[in-house]
């Protein structure tokens, strides 16, 4: 038979047993406690990178929507104005180009024209005096009425040659005076320098398109940024919960552990026939030491005896 004094090495005797346990709780005690601090600064560090996230998210939509308003607001208002200034200033070029050939095809025949006068109005004063002196032969005096009708007719072939000569010499002052005009026009076109003005308008286009483009850059890369750090908070809040609840999950393991514990040494269900050393337990005293057992067994056997 079993030795029921717990003699037996086969055996353990309740007391020896039990305390183990409380040693096999203390030691799962210390354990949790020690995965609650360690989730706990974990928890503490996964906070930070939270707020920090939180902060560069922020940022990061703040610098996403100046960039947003700096294309609403500066950029698209500028580089259409730009687009219609660099058209205008092509279409006043072209009319420019046709300007200018214009001024010198009507210089070309108002010049000509003047001189095809001047010529007329040389033919003109030729022929005045080629008939004043050659061909309307002067009047005779005495003879009566016939000499009176050859001055008449004198009068009038001289009448109608003079309206000739003064008409003309009229278009020809015109004509000069037309070609002075288009000479004149032709000196404001060239001081007009619309050529200029398309070499600033090409290039106020170029670099409205220049910071279109960065703008338009800037938007996408700051939009990219909001996703990124959207993500990575999202990552640390679901990091974060799962190490709450680890934390938590170990602090109830740690008070159950010590409910268990106070339960065993102080509990009320506690039989009296187990004088159980609690103090064992929070001293490291029952470390395979059948002596610490064996003496209290012995004095139980003596006393049931």
């Amino acid at each position: 038979m079993a030795n029921t004094n717990g003699n037996d090495s086969d055996l353990q005797n309740p007391e020896k047993k039990i305390c183990e346990k409380l040693k096999y709780i203390k030691n799962e005690k210390k354990a949790a406690d020690s995965l609650y601090k360690a989730n706990d600064t974990k928890r503490e560090s996964k906070e930070s990178s939270r707020g920090y996230k939180i902060c560069c998210l922020n940022k990061a939509e703040e610098t996403h929507n100046l960039y947003q308003d700096l294309m609403s607001c500066i950029v698209l208002k500028n580089y259409t104005k730009a687009g219609i200034i660099q058209k205008s200033v092509d279409d006043y070029c072209k009319k420019d180009d046709d300007l200018e050939k214009l001024i010198n095809e009507s210089s070309k025949l108002i010049n000509d024209l003047r001189i095809k006068i001047n010529e007329a109005n040389d033919a003109a004063c030729v022929m005045v005096n080629c008939v004043k002196e050659c061909i309307i032969p002067k009047p005779k005096r005495g003879k009566g009425s016939k000499g009176s009708s050859v001055a008449k007719e004198v009068k009038d072939v001289s009448r109608t040659l003079t309206t000739i000569s003064e008409k003309t010499s009229e278009l020809a002052c015109k004509g000069q005076n037309a070609f002075n005009g288009v000479v004149n026009i032709a000196g404001i076109q060239t001081f007009t320098n619309t050529g200029g003005l398309k070499s600033f308008a090409t290039k106020l286009m170029d670099t409205m398109k220049i910071l279109n483009d960065c703008i338009t850059e800037n938007i996408k890369t700051s939009e990219k940024d909001v996703i990124t750090y959207r993500d990575e908070l999202n990552v640390i809040v679901e990091e974060l919960a799962e190490v709450n609840c680890t934390m938590l999950a170990e602090g109830s393991k740690s008070q159950g552990l010590e409910n268990t514990r106070l339960f065993i040494c102080k509990g009320e269900c506690k039989e009296d026939d187990l004088d159980i050393l609690c103090e064992c337990e929070d001293e490291g005293d029952c470390d395979d030491d059948d002596d610490h057992y064996s003496g209290k067994n012995k004095q139980q056997s003596v006393d049931k005896d």
